[in-house]
């Protein structure tokens, strides 16, 4: 639209009007165009003037506190009619984590304001948790109507009109920032929207996502997505390649831990060939900022010596920047090993602190950039101070139960029929749509029986081979594909046999099975678990990425009616138990050691980290579970924390958190209650090391895992206190965990080492065999071995 075009529009609408500018930031109202007109909205009064604002507008960039450093193009601008709205009022759907379901939230004011509205006046606000099926009730429309004095056939059809957009288009969000109501006529003007779709529905959203501006995107990020890689700038100088969001996060914020600054988050996913490293060299150096990169990955099912190959080939088109490298995992020896002998500028180092401090060191300092200041550490570990400045746009918002629960401790759910399960106030977290006893599902041991959906694809294939291998007990699989059972097709696995259904799976096998891997695409995954939760399978893992919200709120509707099955997932490694050899996921397993710590993570590769750790120093793993970064998980942190402190093999816990909901606010107040329990009852509390990830990322972006979301309540450092309230000593970075968690069961009298590490000729760590472990009660001890004269990397 033209300043012309502009002038006659308004000559329609008789010449008073609003102009906006359309880009992809918020703050437009207080930004500057390059030109040094201010603001991006103004209200007109005449045709004339309407083209004088516009003209100052258009063919410009627009800089706000949330657009990069070279602002934004304003390629169009948005000519509305000038309404007097009267009273306004905020009318919002969006999902509560914390609960699993839709979420209605209407109050006084604009959506700027509502906040600091409801701090003053609580009744100012009313939640309504909405039942995926149902939708908006007739019992929920005379509540609204009647606390806001809404005449209720006007209400009626915008608030059915809303729900069905936010189902029918994977909406994350969908606001009406100011819906107007008009003094004389009582009419309600739906005045400004804000939408978010979600995108793992990308590809049945196609229309929607046609519309997508790039312009308005950081062609660097663009670039990066579209090979299969998640890259956010940042304004250091260490450029960060890693593989898995957590352990992205984590370095990152371990780099600004140590008083460096990071210039980019950088999740390279499970790719390590040469292209993908060379790619993302590209992407990190096209900040000229970057003089030294820092890459840390965990090798799991990928040999970190392949990972080691290719990055030495990637290398050698970048001989001016020195790269620290930190391999993890399958061969690690030998991937450093290749690394410190290649003759080019790469450095290798295996410890996760050592590394951050190296690339510290090697990269030049830079004067601080200007932007938002963290809160200081929490806790005795000193003061750093965190940037949190970000040059990337597609700002994320999303609301939680506890994220309303700060404006005002009043605030409360009004729900007239709540369905079985869900929370009535947002203090009580024990809400979780799946049923509590269903926890004890998650035990798995040497007599689990498995089933495999998607059992003839590669994924499930090769993954159920080498599961078998290890010692898993596999009964057979489902593959639609198949029109009738009959043995896998491949030869490593032709004598399990294949069903169409889970159905008819149940129905032939001679004994139930205990639990599914549900190895499918993202897009059937949902499926795949209703079928599960049908047939009461009791333990359902679904490992599937991007599986689109709209699906898991379906599922979690499910879980909600029933007390037969758990979920495990989405988005995530799975769950493993080393002691009895049974592992239902896709985790490197050969990393994992018969031992005593029990892990429960959102992340996979700070799960690997973990494991790493805790196997180095003797104590191994009972059983790990990855809950996974999805918003809308089907076991939370704290269902994770209970099963683990139920298990007698556990006598420590690793809590692995993110940014992101708070989940982990649950958690600690779970903990807390839990150690009051025990110790009056005599008993000694099982000692907890927990860590947050994402403390340094920018406010309103998705940080890789689609519910890790940074910005608002609670915080990490939020989070971090919390735990440390409960009695959970909080690490640093990965490579602290095996240190503390050993120190802490040595402490309590958990532990104790019958033998002293030995050095051999190899320069390779050796655990002299035998270690003691005591029970939680009573004398009686346990020994075990949880390696013979294993590599501890």
């Amino acid at each position: 639209m033209s300043p012309a075009e502009v002038a006659n529009y308004l000559d329609e609408i008789g010449g008073r009007g609003v102009i906006k500018s359309q880009v992809l930031a918020g703050g437009r109202s207080s930004g500057t165009f390059s030109n040094g007109f201010n603001g991006d909205v103004h209200v007109v009064s005449s045709s004339d003037e309407g083209r004088h604002v516009s003209s100052k507008m258009l063919g410009q960039r627009l800089f706000t506190e949330q657009s990069p450093p070279e602002g934004l193009p304003v390629d169009k601008v948005y000519v509305v009619e000038h309404l007097n709205k009267g009273h306004e009022l905020n009318l919002t759907i969006t999902t509560d984590r914390s609960n699993g379901c839709p979420l209605l939230i209407m109050s006084h004011g604009s959506s700027t304001g509502m906040e600091e509205l409801a701090a003053k006046d609580p009744n100012a606000t009313v939640m309504v948790l909405l039942d995926y099926a149902e939708g908006v009730t007739e019992e929920t429309i005379i509540l609204l109507c009647e606390r806001f004095a809404l005449d209720r056939e006007r209400l009626t059809p915008i608030l059915q009109s809303l729900f069905t957009f936010f189902k029918e288009r994977d909406a994350t969000l969908v606001a009406i920032n100011s819906l107007g109501r008009e003094s004389e006529s009582g009419r309600l003007i739906c005045a400004n929207c804000t939408v978010s779709i979600d995108d793992a529905a990308s590809t049945r959203q196609s229309q929607v996502f046609s519309l997508r501006d790039k312009s308005q995107e950081m062609a660097v990020e663009i670039e990066a997505e579209e090979h299969g890689l998640v890259y956010i700038q940042l304004e250091g100088n260490i450029g960060c390649l890693v593989n898995g969001a957590g352990l992205a996060m984590a370095t990152n914020d371990a780099v600004a831990e140590y008083g460096g600054s990071c210039a980019n988050f950088l999740d390279g996913g499970g790719q390590a060939t040469k292209e993908t490293m060379v790619k993302a060299f590209q992407l990190i150096l096209s900040d000229k900022r970057v003089n030294t990169i820092l890459v840390n990955i965990y090798g799991g099912i990928t040999r970190c010596d392949m990972i080691a190959e290719s990055i030495i080939a990637a290398a050698h088109n970048f001989h001016d920047i020195p790269i620290v490298v930190r391999l993890q995992g399958t061969n690690s020896a030998a991937g450093q090993q290749l690394i410190a002998e290649s003759g080019l500028n790469l450095f290798a180092e295996d410890e996760f602190g050592s590394a951050v401090k190296k690339a510290i060191e090697l990269a030049a300092p830079i004067p601080n950039p200007a932007g938002a200041v963290s809160e200081a550490r929490v806790g005795s570990r000193g003061s750093s101070k965190i940037k949190l400045t970000s040059t990337s746009q597609r700002p994320f918002r999303t609301f939680s139960s506890l994220c309303l629960q700060s404006i005002s401790s009043t605030v409360r759910y009004a729900q007239p029929n709540i369905r079985r399960g869900m929370a009535t106030t947002t203090a009580d977290y024990a809400s979780r749509p799946t049923h509590p006893s269903t926890i004890s599902n998650l035990n798995i041991g040497q007599n689990t029986k498995v089933i495999y959906q998607g059992f003839t694809g590669k994924a499930a294939t090769s993954n159920a081979i080498a599961t078998l291998a290890y010692g898993t007990h596999i009964i057979g699989g489902v593959s639609p594909s198949i029109p009738s059972s009959s043995p896998h097709p491949n030869p490593s696995l032709s004598h399990l046999p294949v069903f169409p259904t889970l159905r008819t799976a149940l129905v032939s096998l001679p004994s139930k099975p205990h639990a599914t891997a549900v190895l499918v695409p993202a897009l059937h995954a949902a499926s795949a678990i209703l079928e599960a939760i049908e047939a009461e399978i009791p333990l359902i893992v679904s490992v599937a990425e991007h599986v689109p919200l709209h699906d898991m709120l379906r599922v979690q509707a499910a879980l909600r009616t029933q007390s037969a099955s758990r979920l495990v997932g989405p988005n995530c490694p799975g769950i493993i138990a080393p002691p009895a050899k049974c592992r239902i996921g896709i985790m490197p397993h050969l990393q994992y050691h018969a031992g005593c710590v029990g892990i429960v993570s959102k992340s996979g590769t700070l799960s690997y980290e973990a494991v790493g750790a805790t196997t180095k120093v003797g104590l191994g793993q009972s059983l790990c579970i990855g809950v996974g970064g999805d918003m809308l998980p089907g076991t939370s942190l704290r269902e994770g924390l209970e099963a683990l402190l139920r298990d007698d093999g556990t006598k420590g816990i690793v809590l692995l958190g993110e940014i992101g909901g708070e989940a982990e606010l649950e958690a600690a107040a779970f903990l807390q209650e839990w150690d009051r329990a025990i110790v009056r009852m005599g008993g000694r509390r099982k000692p907890v090391v927990g860590m947050i990830t994402g403390k340094t990322a920018p406010r309103g972006k998705v940080m890789g895992h689609a519910g890790a979301v940074a910005g608002g309540f609670p915080t990490a450092y939020d989070k971090i206190r919390a735990l440390e309230a409960a009695g959970v000593t909080i690490a640093v970075h990965p490579g602290e965990i095996g240190n503390l968690m050993r120190s802490l069961l040595e402490k309590e009298g958990l532990f104790r080492m019958k033998g002293e590490e030995n050095s051999v000729g190899s320069g390779k760590r050796v655990l002299t065999p035998g270690w003691e472990i005591f029970q939680m009660k009573g004398n009686r001890s346990l020994k075990m071995v949880p390696c013979k004269s294993a590599d501890v990397e």
